[in-house]
């Protein structure tokens, strides 16, 4: 059967970005563990560039599913077990993926960006884009929003910018998406990245299940922002023992 190079290529990716991070992703060390010539891979369109952006996008997708499969598990119509289910779903994730988060969100993400405006988006769009379905159905609840009229006017304009890659994400939704609503996600994003870099970095390299008391408290911080009471009905994902 004929090898898919492209295929093979990015599954080698993935086993050198977990075992060597994102420096050791290159072309040379793909075509060794492919056993291949580098003049192969050149061919084929994949230099380091084309690979890390194929890795990132692939990266994105698995850290989405396993995000998506977090909050398909509770109640449709429980808002706060899906908020708590999808922010611990995140953080598991980042934890036991240290490699990954630093590829997509810390120092490795300039190294993947590449030429490609695109994949400088892919966080706010994609990831962004995938809560704000919920956040729509939060802020229809009585969610504390601030008014659009509150909101300063260069902190409105900075927001508009990120608002227009959401809705790009969310094509249905026309352009009913508050800036309250926007403003209300980048404050809840801030302690969410801020833990997982105190996670993900974090010098003794402990395992997520260490993390647990500090997971529970960003939940009900989030939760608090959003107007929403803990769910006791919340079916969480399990969090390894080891990272």
């Amino acid at each position: 059967m004929e090898r898919d190079l492209r295929r093979d290529a990015l599954a080698a990716a993935r086993r050198l970005l977990e075992a060597d991070g994102v420096r050791g992703v290159t072309s040379s060390a793909v075509a060794r563990d492919l056993g291949v010539p580098d003049a192969e891979l050149g061919r084929a369109g994949l230099d380091r560039v084309a690979l890390l952006e194929a890795l990132y996008e692939s990266t994105m997708d698995r850290l989405l599913a396993f995000l998506g499969a977090a909050v398909a598990q509770q109640d449709p119509d429980d808002l706060a077990a899906q908020v708590e289910a999808g922010t611990h779903a995140i953080v598991v994730w980042c934890g036991t993926h240290r490699a990954g988060f630093d590829l997509l969100m810390g120092p490795g993400f300039r190294q993947a960006v590449g030429a490609r405006a695109a994949v400088r988006q892919s966080v706010a769009s994609r990831l962004g884009g995938a809560w704000v379905p919920l956040f729509d159905r939060v802020r229809r609840t009585g969610a504390p929003c601030p008014p659009d009229a509150d909101i300063p006017p260069e902190l409105a304009e900075q927001l508009g910018v990120y608002r227009r890659l959401l809705l790009r994400a969310n094509p249905a939704m026309g352009d009913d998406l508050p800036l309250g609503v926007v403003y209300l996600m980048t404050v809840g994003w801030r302690q969410i990245f801020g833990f997982l870099c105190m996670l993900s970095f974090d010098p003794a390299a402990r395992p997520v299940s260490a993390f647990g008391d500090a997971i529970a408290q960003l939940n009900r911080s989030l939760l608090e922002l959003v107007g929403l009471a803990p769910s006791p009905a919340v079916r969480l994902v399990q969090v390894p023992d080891a990272a």
